[in-house]
């Protein structure tokens, strides 16, 4: 994963892209591979949560639009959630993460309105998603909108995770 974010880096850096590494899939891409080197309960639960229930997801449907993608990005998208599952294999997922995880958006998002430009609308920091943008308001009902969605497919992710581990084990 690492040796792929790398290879990520370096293409975005190169094509003038640079801001899109601070795109939640990436960061908690990072998240997991440190998490996953350092044995770090905290970080591997969080980014594969993220990973699993926002980063695809979006990811495909980014793609799905006719979206930019590269060989790296593909294969970092299809392979965090692998091996997040792989690593957390037997364990449950306590309340806490879903919120942390959104906490980590809205952190991601104050970040991105700080250090990216508009133009590119990083964590939809500046208005909604491309496709979306002529149905949905701007501001923050749109924001509150996507937090909620957000909230939701987390929790759902982690009830669905939590029902194929035994209540027993922790």
């Amino acid at each position: 994963m690492m040796l792929l974010l790398a290879i990520l880096a370096v293409q975005k850096t190169q094509d003038g892209l640079a801001p899109e590494l601070l795109w939640m899939c990436h960061v908690t891409s990072t998240m997991l591979a440190l998490g996953l080197i350092a044995n770090a309960a905290p970080l591997i639960v969080t980014g594969f949560l993220c990973q699993g229930a926002i980063a695809l997801p979006a990811y495909v449907l980014h793609v799905a639009a006719g979206g930019h993608t590269s060989l790296a990005s593909f294969l970092l998208h299809a392979s965090a959630p692998v091996l997040g599952a792989l690593a957390w294999r037997g364990k449950r997922m306590s309340a806490a993460v879903p919120w942390v995880a959104l906490a980590i958006y809205q952190l991601l998002v104050a970040l991105s309105q700080a250090f990216t430009p508009d133009s590119m609308n990083i964590n939809l920091a500046f208005r909604p998603w491309d496709p979306l943008a002529g149905f949905l308001p701007s501001g923050w009902p749109i924001r509150a909108l996507n937090l909620v969605l957000m909230l939701v497919q987390l929790h759902a992710a982690r009830w669905l995770w939590n029902r194929t581990v035994p209540a027993s084990v922790s």
